[in-house]
Protein backbone atom coordinates (compact mmCIF):
# COMPACT_ATOMS: atom_id res chain seq x y z
CA UNK A 1 0.00 0.00 0.00
CA UNK A 2 1.45 3.42 -0.94
CA UNK A 3 2.47 5.72 1.89
CA UNK A 4 0.22 8.58 2.99
CA UNK A 5 0.06 10.55 6.22
CA UNK A 6 -3.00 11.08 8.41
CA UNK A 7 -4.25 13.96 10.49
CA UNK A 8 -7.00 13.93 13.12
CA UNK A 9 -9.38 16.85 13.58
CA UNK A 10 -10.71 17.03 17.13
CA UNK A 11 -13.83 19.14 17.84
CA UNK A 12 -13.42 21.83 20.49
CA UNK A 13 -17.06 21.17 21.35
CA UNK A 14 -15.92 18.22 23.47
CA UNK A 15 -14.80 18.57 27.09
CA UNK A 16 -11.18 19.30 28.00
CA UNK A 17 -10.91 15.84 29.57
CA UNK A 18 -12.06 14.17 26.32
CA UNK A 19 -9.77 16.28 24.13
CA UNK A 20 -6.79 15.74 26.42
CA UNK A 21 -7.24 11.96 26.42
CA UNK A 22 -7.69 11.86 22.63
CA UNK A 23 -4.59 14.00 22.00
CA UNK A 24 -2.42 11.86 24.26
CA UNK A 25 -3.62 8.69 22.55
CA UNK A 26 -3.15 10.16 19.06
CA UNK A 27 0.38 11.22 20.04
CA UNK A 28 1.28 7.54 20.53
CA UNK A 29 -0.30 6.40 17.25
CA UNK A 30 0.32 6.92 13.52
CA UNK A 31 -1.32 10.34 13.20
CA UNK A 32 1.05 12.94 11.76
CA UNK A 33 -1.05 15.97 12.70
CA UNK A 34 -3.68 16.93 15.25
CA UNK A 35 -6.04 19.80 14.37
CA UNK A 36 -8.40 21.85 16.54
CA UNK A 37 -11.16 24.17 15.35
CA UNK A 38 -10.73 27.95 15.42
CA UNK A 39 -14.33 29.02 15.98
CA UNK A 40 -16.23 31.08 18.52
CA UNK A 41 -19.51 29.28 17.85
CA UNK A 42 -19.98 25.61 17.00
CA UNK A 43 -20.52 25.13 13.27
CA UNK A 44 -24.19 25.32 12.40
CA UNK A 45 -26.34 22.24 11.97
CA UNK A 46 -26.34 22.83 8.21
CA UNK A 47 -22.56 22.27 8.06
CA UNK A 48 -22.44 19.39 10.54
CA UNK A 49 -25.87 17.76 10.34
CA UNK A 50 -24.92 14.81 12.54
CA UNK A 51 -24.37 16.94 15.62
CA UNK A 52 -27.71 18.45 16.62
CA UNK A 53 -31.24 18.74 15.19
CA UNK A 54 -31.28 22.54 14.92
CA UNK A 55 -28.95 25.45 14.27
CA UNK A 56 -30.24 27.17 17.41
CA UNK A 57 -29.33 24.24 19.61
CA UNK A 58 -25.93 23.99 17.95
CA UNK A 59 -25.17 27.66 18.56
CA UNK A 60 -26.00 27.30 22.23
CA UNK A 61 -23.58 24.41 22.68
CA UNK A 62 -20.14 24.69 24.27
CA UNK A 63 -16.93 25.31 22.35
CA UNK A 64 -13.42 25.91 23.67
CA UNK A 65 -11.11 28.50 22.07
CA UNK A 66 -8.76 26.89 19.56
CA UNK A 67 -5.32 28.43 20.09
CA UNK A 68 -5.33 28.32 23.88
CA UNK A 69 -6.46 24.70 23.61
CA UNK A 70 -3.60 24.07 21.19
CA UNK A 71 -1.07 25.56 23.61
CA UNK A 72 -2.25 23.20 26.34
CA UNK A 73 -2.02 20.19 24.02
CA UNK A 74 1.43 21.31 22.89
CA UNK A 75 2.68 21.06 26.47
CA UNK A 76 1.21 17.56 26.90
CA UNK A 77 2.19 15.88 23.62
CA UNK A 78 5.65 14.99 22.35
CA UNK A 79 5.47 13.91 18.69
CA UNK A 80 2.30 14.82 16.80
CA UNK A 81 2.26 18.10 14.86
CA UNK A 82 -0.38 20.66 15.88
CA UNK A 83 -2.55 23.27 14.19
CA UNK A 84 -5.97 24.90 13.86
CA UNK A 85 -7.98 23.92 10.78
CA UNK A 86 -8.15 26.84 10.15
CA UNK A 87 -7.81 30.34 11.62
CA UNK A 88 -10.06 32.93 9.93
CA UNK A 89 -7.99 35.98 9.07
CA UNK A 90 -10.97 38.08 10.17
CA UNK A 91 -10.44 37.12 13.83
CA UNK A 92 -6.97 38.58 14.53
CA UNK A 93 -4.38 40.84 12.96
CA UNK A 94 -1.77 38.65 11.22
CA UNK A 95 1.00 39.93 13.47
CA UNK A 96 -0.86 38.72 16.56
CA UNK A 97 -1.67 35.36 14.94
CA UNK A 98 1.96 34.87 13.89
CA UNK A 99 3.10 35.64 17.43
CA UNK A 100 0.59 33.14 18.86
CA UNK A 101 1.74 30.44 16.44
CA UNK A 102 5.42 30.99 17.26
CA UNK A 103 4.67 30.87 20.99
CA UNK A 104 2.92 27.50 20.63
CA UNK A 105 5.77 26.38 18.36
CA UNK A 106 8.20 26.99 21.22
CA UNK A 107 5.96 25.22 23.73
CA UNK A 108 5.75 22.21 21.37
CA UNK A 109 9.48 22.22 20.52
CA UNK A 110 8.77 22.98 16.86
CA UNK A 111 5.58 21.10 15.95
CA UNK A 112 3.14 23.83 14.84
CA UNK A 113 1.50 24.29 11.43
CA UNK A 114 -0.32 27.59 10.86
CA UNK A 115 -3.61 27.16 9.01
CA UNK A 116 -5.32 30.17 7.43
CA UNK A 117 -8.73 30.66 5.87
CA UNK A 118 -10.94 33.54 4.72
CA UNK A 119 -13.62 33.02 7.39
CA UNK A 120 -17.16 32.02 6.41
CA UNK A 121 -19.40 31.63 9.48
CA UNK A 122 -21.62 34.72 9.19
CA UNK A 123 -23.57 34.15 12.39
CA UNK A 124 -20.35 33.65 14.35
CA UNK A 125 -19.00 37.01 13.18
CA UNK A 126 -22.32 38.71 13.83
CA UNK A 127 -22.57 37.27 17.35
CA UNK A 128 -19.17 38.61 18.42
CA UNK A 129 -19.17 41.87 16.49
CA UNK A 130 -16.41 40.88 14.05
CA UNK A 131 -16.64 42.27 10.49
CA UNK A 132 -16.69 39.48 7.90
CA UNK A 133 -17.03 41.46 4.70
CA UNK A 134 -17.86 40.52 1.13
CA UNK A 135 -16.34 37.55 -0.67
CA UNK A 136 -13.91 39.91 -2.37
CA UNK A 137 -12.95 41.47 0.98
CA UNK A 138 -12.34 38.03 2.47
CA UNK A 139 -10.13 36.97 -0.42
CA UNK A 140 -8.15 40.22 -0.37
CA UNK A 141 -7.71 39.98 3.40
CA UNK A 142 -6.49 36.38 3.17
CA UNK A 143 -3.89 37.30 0.55
CA UNK A 144 -2.65 40.23 2.65
CA UNK A 145 -2.54 38.23 5.86
CA UNK A 146 -0.51 35.48 4.19
CA UNK A 147 1.98 38.07 2.94
CA UNK A 148 2.32 39.68 6.37
CA UNK A 149 2.77 36.35 8.15
CA UNK A 150 5.38 35.21 5.64
CA UNK A 151 7.25 38.46 6.17
CA UNK A 152 7.18 38.25 9.96
CA UNK A 153 8.19 34.59 10.08
CA UNK A 154 11.31 35.51 8.11
CA UNK A 155 12.29 37.66 11.18
CA UNK A 156 13.65 39.35 13.10
CA UNK A 157 12.77 42.61 11.33
CA UNK A 158 11.87 45.36 11.90
CA UNK A 159 9.29 45.25 9.11
CA UNK A 160 7.10 47.77 7.35
CA UNK A 161 3.98 46.82 5.42
CA UNK A 162 1.14 48.94 4.09
CA UNK A 163 -1.93 47.19 2.75
CA UNK A 164 -5.65 47.66 2.47
CA UNK A 165 -6.41 45.75 5.68
CA UNK A 166 -3.14 45.52 7.61
CA UNK A 167 -0.03 47.56 8.17
CA UNK A 168 3.25 47.21 10.04
CA UNK A 169 5.44 50.07 11.19
CA UNK A 170 8.97 49.09 12.15
CA UNK A 171 7.60 45.86 13.63
CA UNK A 172 10.24 43.58 15.15
CA UNK A 173 9.56 39.85 15.36
CA UNK A 174 11.47 37.71 17.82
CA UNK A 175 11.91 34.97 18.71
CA UNK A 176 11.88 33.09 15.44
CA UNK A 177 9.96 29.80 15.25
CA UNK A 178 11.60 26.85 16.94
CA UNK A 179 11.49 24.87 13.69
CA UNK A 180 13.48 26.06 10.70
CA UNK A 181 10.29 26.76 8.72
CA UNK A 182 6.90 27.05 10.37
CA UNK A 183 4.58 25.73 7.64
CA UNK A 184 1.78 27.97 6.42
CA UNK A 185 -1.33 26.06 5.25
CA UNK A 186 -4.12 27.83 3.38
CA UNK A 187 -7.50 26.10 3.22
CA UNK A 188 -10.15 26.50 0.56
CA UNK A 189 -10.67 25.70 -3.09
CA UNK A 190 -11.64 29.02 -4.64
CA UNK A 191 -10.18 28.97 -8.14
CA UNK A 192 -10.09 32.72 -8.70
CA UNK A 193 -8.33 33.79 -5.52
CA UNK A 194 -7.71 31.20 -2.79
CA UNK A 195 -5.69 28.73 -4.85
CA UNK A 196 -3.62 31.62 -6.23
CA UNK A 197 -2.86 32.64 -2.64
CA UNK A 198 -1.83 29.04 -1.90
CA UNK A 199 0.48 28.99 -4.93
CA UNK A 200 2.11 32.30 -4.04
CA UNK A 201 2.50 32.04 -0.28
CA UNK A 202 1.62 28.67 1.28
CA UNK A 203 3.57 25.55 2.13
CA UNK A 204 0.40 23.44 2.12
CA UNK A 205 -3.24 23.49 1.05
CA UNK A 206 -6.37 21.82 2.38
CA UNK A 207 -9.45 20.80 0.39
CA UNK A 208 -12.59 18.92 1.38
CA UNK A 209 -12.77 15.53 -0.31
CA UNK A 210 -16.30 14.44 0.57
CA UNK A 211 -19.59 15.89 1.81
CA UNK A 212 -18.54 19.37 0.55
CA UNK A 213 -16.49 18.29 -2.47
CA UNK A 214 -16.27 15.22 -4.69
CA UNK A 215 -13.13 13.35 -5.71
CA UNK A 216 -13.52 14.83 -9.19
CA UNK A 217 -13.60 18.35 -7.74
CA UNK A 218 -10.46 17.70 -5.72
CA UNK A 219 -8.70 16.38 -8.85
CA UNK A 220 -9.70 19.50 -10.80
CA UNK A 221 -8.66 21.92 -8.06
CA UNK A 222 -5.26 20.29 -7.65
CA UNK A 223 -4.67 20.68 -11.39
CA UNK A 224 -5.61 24.35 -11.13
CA UNK A 225 -3.23 24.70 -8.19
CA UNK A 226 -0.42 23.16 -10.27
CA UNK A 227 -1.02 25.77 -12.98
CA UNK A 228 -0.97 28.61 -10.46
CA UNK A 229 2.25 27.31 -8.92
CA UNK A 230 3.96 27.31 -12.31
CA UNK A 231 2.57 30.78 -12.97
CA UNK A 232 4.08 31.93 -9.66
CA UNK A 233 7.45 30.36 -10.49
CA UNK A 234 7.12 27.54 -7.95
CA UNK A 235 7.32 23.80 -8.46
CA UNK A 236 3.89 22.26 -7.77
CA UNK A 237 5.59 19.72 -5.50
CA UNK A 238 6.59 22.60 -3.20
CA UNK A 239 3.00 22.71 -1.90
CA UNK A 240 1.97 19.84 0.36
CA UNK A 241 -1.55 18.67 -0.47
CA UNK A 242 -3.93 17.75 2.35
CA UNK A 243 -7.56 16.70 2.03
CA UNK A 244 -10.18 16.56 4.78
CA UNK A 245 -12.54 13.58 4.76
CA UNK A 246 -15.47 13.15 7.09
CA UNK A 247 -15.35 9.51 8.22
CA UNK A 248 -15.24 7.02 11.07
CA UNK A 249 -15.40 3.37 11.96
CA UNK A 250 -19.05 2.43 12.61
CA UNK A 251 -19.54 -1.16 13.67
CA UNK A 252 -23.35 -1.29 13.36
CA UNK A 253 -24.15 -1.64 9.60
CA UNK A 254 -27.62 -0.13 10.00
CA UNK A 255 -26.27 2.91 11.84
CA UNK A 256 -23.49 3.27 9.27
CA UNK A 257 -26.02 3.32 6.41
CA UNK A 258 -28.15 5.89 8.23
CA UNK A 259 -25.16 8.15 8.79
CA UNK A 260 -24.01 7.84 5.17
CA UNK A 261 -27.50 8.69 3.94
CA UNK A 262 -27.87 11.68 6.24
CA UNK A 263 -24.37 13.07 5.77
CA UNK A 264 -24.44 12.47 2.02
CA UNK A 265 -27.84 14.00 1.40
CA UNK A 266 -26.33 16.66 -0.89
CA UNK A 267 -24.21 14.16 -2.86
CA UNK A 268 -25.12 11.84 -5.74
CA UNK A 269 -26.37 8.50 -4.39
CA UNK A 270 -23.23 6.61 -5.44
CA UNK A 271 -20.93 9.07 -3.67
CA UNK A 272 -23.12 9.15 -0.57
CA UNK A 273 -23.06 5.36 -0.35
CA UNK A 274 -19.25 5.33 -0.60
CA UNK A 275 -18.70 7.74 2.29
CA UNK A 276 -16.10 6.33 4.75
CA UNK A 277 -18.52 5.51 7.55
CA UNK A 278 -18.55 1.83 8.37
CA UNK A 279 -16.11 -1.08 8.36
CA UNK A 280 -12.30 -0.56 8.06
CA UNK A 281 -12.20 -1.63 4.40
CA UNK A 282 -14.60 1.19 3.53
CA UNK A 283 -12.25 3.79 5.03
CA UNK A 284 -9.21 2.26 3.33
CA UNK A 285 -10.98 2.25 -0.05
CA UNK A 286 -11.99 5.88 0.43
CA UNK A 287 -8.37 6.95 0.97
CA UNK A 288 -6.79 5.05 -1.92
CA UNK A 289 -8.02 7.29 -4.81
CA UNK A 290 -6.44 10.35 -3.19
CA UNK A 291 -3.03 8.69 -3.24
CA UNK A 292 -3.27 8.59 -7.01
CA UNK A 293 -3.93 12.33 -7.02
CA UNK A 294 -0.67 12.98 -5.18
CA UNK A 295 -2.33 13.89 -1.88
CA UNK A 296 0.19 13.87 0.96
CA UNK A 297 -2.14 13.74 3.94
CA UNK A 298 -5.74 12.82 4.76
CA UNK A 299 -7.24 14.72 7.70
CA UNK A 300 -10.09 12.73 9.23
CA UNK A 301 -12.91 14.77 10.71
CA UNK A 302 -15.60 12.96 12.67
CA UNK A 303 -13.92 10.01 14.43
CA UNK A 304 -15.20 9.14 17.88
CA UNK A 305 -12.55 10.34 20.33
CA UNK A 306 -12.75 7.45 22.77
CA UNK A 307 -9.14 6.23 23.18
CA UNK A 308 -10.05 2.58 22.47
CA UNK A 309 -11.90 3.66 19.32
CA UNK A 310 -8.82 5.60 18.18
CA UNK A 311 -6.76 2.45 18.82
CA UNK A 312 -9.00 0.52 16.41
CA UNK A 313 -8.68 3.24 13.78
CA UNK A 314 -4.91 3.15 14.14
CA UNK A 315 -4.63 -0.64 13.93
CA UNK A 316 -7.31 -1.33 11.34
CA UNK A 317 -7.05 1.65 8.99
CA UNK A 318 -3.91 3.76 9.41
CA UNK A 319 -1.67 0.67 9.71
CA UNK A 320 -2.78 -0.43 6.22
CA UNK A 321 -0.75 2.47 4.78
CA UNK A 322 2.54 1.80 6.62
Amino acid sequence: MPRIHFGLEIPNTESWETLRAAALRADSQRWRTLWAYDHLLPCTAEELPLTVPSAEECEAGPILEGWTLLAALAALTRRVRLGCMVSPVSFRPPGLLAKMAVTVDHVSQGRVELGLGTGWHEREHEAFGIPLGSLRDRSDRLEEAARVIRLLLSGPGPFDFQGRFFHLERAPFAPSPRQETLPLLVAGGGERRTLRTVARHADACNLYGNVFGSLQEVRHKLRVLDEFCLEAGRAPAAVRRTVTLYGDLVEDPRLARERRTWLGQHLPDEEADSLPLGEPSRLIEAVEPFIGLGVDEIVLNGPTLDPEHLDRLDRQVLAAFD
